[in-house]
């Protein structure tokens, strides 16, 4: 997890967002990566949340 760079959070509805950013908190207590937000232009049943991220090797 001290690896990853950069991470990309896309959200099926921004009210999760606050409880996104709580979770978010708890595995990046310091130092956490930089990111970027959006939310899902399209409905897709079951999902809530997709997240990418790019890591050093």
């Amino acid at each position: 997890m001290e690896k990853i760079a950069s991470a990309t959070v896309i959200l099926a509805d921004e009210d999760d967002f606050a409880g996104m950013n709580e979770e978010w908190m708890r595995w990046f207590p310091s130092n956490p990566p930089a990111r970027q937000g959006a939310k899902l232009p399209a409905r897709i049943p079951g999902l809530k949340v997709s997240i990418a991220v790019i890591a050093e090797a």
